[in-house]
């Protein structure tokens, strides 16, 4: 048996052989014929045995496989009624455009001229419907990239293109496709749409409602027939799936009211003839109102009908509701769940008693084979070691599959810093009904960043920082990070390291090391340059789930240099109360020992970018008995997150600081001191500009620290004089007492995916500082001329209130934060700022 390839000369000189009295001109003429054309001389009625094949024109093809679809073989007998099945069968693959066969003798030739290869599909002009989702459309009917290119499919591909943008509204669209011939038989698809404006919702008629008004059911609705807003929105824009959508919403709000027998009978969508508008036209039959008659719990029930009865919402008596007969099921499932029973089922069944408007709910469970996990597995941690992952999972291989457990895991995942998303799948194992596998698919985010920031606000200017940190050091889930940053009035050196699981039972630990240097004259603080060297060990304890407990211990030495000519009495105060005289020796060493405690408690969702859930802390730092400043500080704060809508989440923030003195230090050091303004805090202010100013007096004498008779001086350091003056300084003093809030709508970013890297919000910010322990009895000697001119600066009520715009974004650079916003309350000497931005710096 020999096969093989005819050259083209060879073909051509078929024309000069005579098959069975057939001419060469015959035979040239049955071969230019059109496609698919069968060249059948009369010869072919006579039967013959087939001594060889010679096959032409295959180029992507291998000749075995077509030998194979081949229903003929060399040493068969061969006439014109076999040759139309030939032909079938090989157009039957699809792969060939035309089939023309000749025969010389026992020989038979086959010209095959193959169909072209699909090199390119591209789509112009198309908005709406992303081109991955036509692309993809257009694969499962076998027309994609490489495949073999049939023209008949082309006008099926574009009915089913205007049948996706009739689903959103777009009547009047339009498709021109271009085929594109190219080299090595290959041809590129080109599709160029025309999408026309949308149709828009006109009326929308409910019909056979009695019960409920229109209004109140078409509030229901997301479809209607549009506001002024609905530019944004798009509600007024039909779409089949939105209908759907609707539909249901309508029934469920029937029977959310005891109406079981509700039933949608038919809806009509007419468009107007210009295509611009629909008409919707919802056919209703509200029935009658329902009351419960019994409960039954039936099946095998596992948990008791106490248990049971404790999740139904529903008693006799009540009115039916469906929205409480799935709220109940779920919670039987989610209960059986905890015992290992993942795959439980709950059918409600109702029994209508006829004639009395009252319904039997007999709920079936069926809690299935209990389940236990077989394997644990993870998938896209590329980075993360498995052992990292793995001790975040409350469950163990073996165990009975909780789906509480389940969910939990999720959530604690997704709050590691260094993962973006996680998803969980929990499939069967194969011949094994009672195993599962866990499997979580998570998406890290980059976790290391070498990184230089650039900051800006109207007050401070520009700030730099760099910082090498990584939150999952080699993949172990610890945190290093050493950082520089310098701007006008800080220059600050820091090294951490945290170990979040110390031990296996989750202990956490870490350490850091910091050298500082701040210029509260740059900061608009009272006066001094601080020099600060600190180190402190901290240690993590849980206490469940949800909450722990963390303790530090700290050494700090500090030096303390003010100006030998400063006019602030905080300053100066702070200098006697310590027994030193400014004017003498500006210089203040001292030595803290800090202890601090916290609890925190944290449901967040994620670590970055939360959508739900309330995160609190309160904590205490203050520095031990023996310190040379003997001080406390308390804070306490609560963020709660709560989803409104797909997108959309509603921030609360309160935030409270307090501290003091204690022992022999009288009051909090002007250093420690709270602050305010910024973005921080109080966002539409400049950086420490909200609260108690400097109190500077001119033109007054002051009293030597040591008295003629070389005993310590009880009197005031500073004595007015007749001239004496008060200045309120720009520069801030601070407070011991904070109270911040935020009220913050969280809205989804029309260009984005998703909220896991870019936020915008809108906000309102309000808060104050404040010192109780400011006395405006203090400065008693003044003129009355001059006391006026001190505020109380104890005084609470001098709230300040904010609001703007927030855009957060997890950039390539580092975290950027951008504010707008503009102060609604304000007192006087009050500084604002309306636009600020930051990179690099975390928020």
């Amino acid at each position: 048996m020999k096969y093989y390839y005819k050259s083209k000369l060879v073909r051509a000189m078929l024309g000069a052989f005579a098959l069975y009295g057939a001419t060469a001109t015959q035979t040239v003429m049955a071969a230019e014929k059109t496609t698919s054309q069968l060249t059948t001389p009369k010869t072919f009625d006579d039967e013959f045995i087939v001594t060889e094949i010679d096959v032409n024109g295959l180029q992507r093809m291998e000749l075995g496989t077509f030998f194979n679809m081949l229903p003929l073989q060399v040493g068969e007998k061969l006439d014109s009624s076999r040759v139309p099945i030939i032909i079938r069968t090989i157009y039957a693959s699809n792969s060939f455009e035309d089939i023309r066969m000749f025969r010389d003798g026992g020989k038979l030739y086959i010209d095959l001229k193959e169909r072209p290869t699909i090199s390119e599909i591209t789509i112009e002009g198309n908005s709406d419907i992303k081109t991955e989702q036509i692309l993809d459309a257009m694969q499962k009917s076998g027309f994609a990239k490489g495949e073999i290119f049939d023209p008949s499919a082309i006008k099926s591909i574009k009915l089913g293109m205007e049948e996706q943008y009739f689903a959103h509204g777009k009547y009047s669209i339009k498709i021109e496709d271009k085929v594109i011939t190219q080299s090595r038989n290959r041809v590129h698809i080109k599709f160029i749409v025309s999408e026309g404006e949308p149709a828009k919702i006109q009326k929308i008629s409910i019909v056979g409602n009695s019960i409920f008004p229109d209004e109140e059911l078409l509030n229901q609705f997301e479809l209607s027939t549009g506001e002024w807003y609905s530019f944004f929105s798009s509600e007024d824009q039909y779409s089949r799936e939105k209908l759907s959508g609707d539909l249901e919403t309508l029934r469920s709000y029937y029977l959310d009211r005891g109406y079981l027998k509700y039933e949608n009978t038919s809806t009509q969508v007419s468009i107007s003839p210009d295509r611009k508008g629909i008409y919707l036209t919802i056919n209703i039959d509200e029935g009658e109102k329902f009351k419960v008659n019994d409960i039954v719990f039936s099946g095998d029930l596992i948990l008791t009908k106490e248990q049971l009865s404790s999740v139904m919402p529903l008693s006799k008596g009540d009115t039916y509701s469906a929205a409480a007969i799935s709220f109940a099921e779920e919670q039987i499932k989610r209960s059986l769940g905890f015992y290992g029973y993942a795959f439980a089922k709950v059918v409600t069944v109702p029994n209508v008693i006829e004639g009395e408007n009252k319904v039997d709910l007999t709920l079936f469970v069926d809690p299935g084979k209990k389940v236990y996990v077989n394997r644990i597995n993870f998938a896209g941690n590329e980075t993360t070691n498995d052992e990292v992952l793995r001790r975040e999972v409350r469950l163990m291989e073996g165990s009975a599959l909780s789906n509480e457990a389940v969910d939990r895991s999720k959530v604690r995942l997704q709050r590691l810093s260094y993962l973006e998303e996680v998803n969980v799948e929990t499939p069967k194992v194969e011949d094994k009904e009672d195993r599962v596998d866990i499997n979580y698919q998570v998406k890290e985010r980059s976790a290391g960043t070498i990184q230089g920031g650039v900051g800006y606000s109207e007050s401070w200017g520009t700030s730099l920082n760099a910082n090498v940190s990584h939150s999952n050091f080699l993949g172990s889930g610890k945190r290093i990070q050493f950082g520089i940053n310098k701007n006008k009035y800080s220059e600050s050196y820091r090294a951490d390291y945290w170990d979040p699981y110390f031990t296996l039972d989750g202990i956490s630990a870490g350490v850091s090391l910091e050298y500082s240097i701040t210029d509260y004259n740059e900061l608009r603080y009272s006066s001094g340059l601080l020099d600060t060297a600190s180190l402190s060990f901290n240690l993590g304890y849980p206490i469940n789930e949800v909450s722990r407990l963390n303790f530090g211990i700290g050494y700090q030495d500090s030096k303390l240099k003010a100006s030998r000519i400063t006019q602030a009495v905080q300053v100066i105060d702070f200098f006697n109360d310590n027994g030193q005289d400014i004017r003498v020796d500006p210089t203040f060493d001292y030595d803290l020992y800090r202890l601090s405690a916290a609890w925190t408690r944290n449901t967040l969702n994620r670590g970055i970018f939360p959508d739900r859930g309330t995160s609190q802390t309160f904590s205490t730092n203050f520095t031990a008995p023996g310190s040379d400043l003997e001080f406390y500080k308390l804070d306490y704060s609560i963020n709660h997150y709560l989803p409104i809508a797909p997108g959309w989440t509603f921030l609360s923030k309160f935030r409270a600081s307090w501290g003091k003195g204690y022992g022999d230090t009288e009051s909090l050091p002007f250093f420690e001191n709270f602050s305010a303004g910024g973005s921080g805090t109080m966002r539409g202010f400049e950086s420490n500009t909200i609260g108690p100013r400097a109190v500077d007096l001119e033109n007054y004498e002051a009293i030597p620290p040591i008295s003629p008779d070389g005993t310590q001086s009880s009197v005031p350091w500073i004595l007015p004089s007749e001239l004496s003056t008060a200045v309120i300084s720009r520069r801030t003093a601070g407070g011991n007492a904070r109270v911040l809030g935020t009220l913050e709508l969280i809205f989804p970013v029309p260009f984005a995916e998703d909220n896991n890297s870019l936020r915008t919000s809108l906000f309102v910010d309000v808060g104050n500082l404040w010192d109780t322990q400011f006395d405006i009895n203090r400065y008693g000697y003044l003129p009355a001329s001059e006391l006026d001119k001190i505020p109380d600066y104890s005084e609470p009520g001098t709230y300040r209130v904010s609001a703007g715009f927030s855009l957060q974004w997890l950039s390539p650079m580092g975290p950027l934060t951008i504010s707008l916003s503009k102060p609604i309350r304000k007192e006087e000497l009050d500084e604002t700022e309306s636009f600020s931005f930051n990179v690099g710096k975390t928020f």
